[in-house]
């Protein structure tokens, strides 16, 4: 299985985008297939959409949800489009839903409890993902 089929198969991938520095800043994150792109939902004003406006270059590699890699291989390269066009919001959070039922529970009950947890209370984005490698 080559690099890039390994992350459009993962459940979570470790996301770098890059500083103006060239520094990458790294961060878990769940990933959808969407037809024949890979897709990651986040907040409309997170820090990775801010470098994103910078520099649309990314690296991903298969994580568990704490960030740690899980497979021995390179990081995959490729470009991010960030879209914020409420359709396809709405779609990839339903594609999101799908995949990661147990997790989006979780998270929407602690966050009623704890509102350090709560999540997605803001405009929102999709980065819709174009790897360099292979078609994933």
């Amino acid at each position: 299985m080559t690099p890039a089929e390994e992350v459009a198969r993962a459940r979570f991938v470790l996301l770098a985008t890059f500083r103006a520095s060239g520094e990458a800043v790294s961060t878990p994150v769940w990933i959808v297939r969407d037809d024949d792109r890979l897709a990651i939902l986040t907040d409309l004003d997170s820090g990775k959409v801010r470098r994103l406006a910078r520099d649309s270059t990314v690296t991903l590699v298969p994580c568990t949800p704490g960030g740690e890699p899980t497979v021995a291989t390179p990081p995959v390269r490729g470009r991010a489009l960030v879209v914020t066009d409420p359709d396809v919001v709405r779609h990839v959070w339903s594609l999101v839903r799908r995949k990661y039922v147990v997790e989006h529970a979780v998270i929407r009950v602690l966050g009623r409890f704890r509102p350090s947890w709560r999540r997605w209370t803001g405009p929102q984005a999709v980065l819709r993902l174009e790897l360099d490698d292979v078609d994933a």
